[in-house]
């Protein structure tokens, strides 16, 4: 019996620390507000770390330099970024974009080295682990849980062409939740423009609606 129940056959089941390289961001202070700069490295910060993937428009950016010293702390194209401290489990698959960015204080770096990124970026996000993570988070004011802590998630693994096979399919899924995501926050701010246009009397003229 594995943590996710009876497997089929050929499947398997391992520790996250055995096939992936996992990094917590650098501790203390490591960026001052002098540091920043609007041309600069990425710096991804717990808060940009939502449903799945990096919300780049709001991550901050500090001077190349600066970045030189954090080399450590750097992410590529098919890491996972992972929130380890306040709502514990969040994560994000790295894409080319953000291809040598950095990571803060509050993540850890999941580097898969013998499984499909994809697929496990999506089983982390399974509720099952994601509870698993949360249950092991230690604080109270601010829970927490530490790389030894997540290295010994369990995690199934299909055969290597089924993980692709599942991470394609899922990849197809993430682009729609996107668009959609795109479609709702374009519909929500046409709402609130035609809403003062509205109630200050003024005509809106011939309005085209998102969809």
């Amino acid at each position: 019996m594995s943590f996710l129940g009876v497997l089929p056959e050929g499947w398997a089941e391992s520790r996250l620390g055995d096939i992936a390289d996992i990094r917590s961001g650098p501790s203390g202070a490591a960026v001052r507000p002098h540091d920043r700069s609007a041309d600069g490295v990425g710096m991804i910060m717990p808060k940009d770390v939502r449903d799945g993937r990096v919300q780049t428009g709001a991550v901050g950016r500090i001077r190349a330099d600066v970045a030189a010293t954090l080399m450590p702390y750097t992410v590529v194209m098919d890491d996972i970024l992972v929130t380890r401290t306040g709502t514990v489990g969040r994560l994000a698959w790295i894409p080319a974009t953000c291809d040598g960015w950095l990571f803060s204080t509050g993540l850890m770096r999941v580097r898969p080295n013998q499984v499909v990124s994809r697929y496990l970026a999506h089983y982390l996000a399974l509720p099952e682990a994601q509870e698993w993570v949360r249950r092991r988070a230690r604080g109270t004011a601010v829970p927490s849980i530490s790389t030894a802590v997540l290295a010994g998630l369990p995690v199934t693994l299909p055969p290597l062409h089924h993980q692709r096979e599942i991470a394609a399919a899922l990849a197809l899924l993430d682009e729609q939740v996107e668009v959609h995501d795109a479609l709702s926050r374009l519909a929500g701010r046409t709402r609130d423009r035609l809403a003062g246009m509205l109630m200050r009397g003024e005509s809106p003229g011939r309005l085209v609606l998102p969809g």
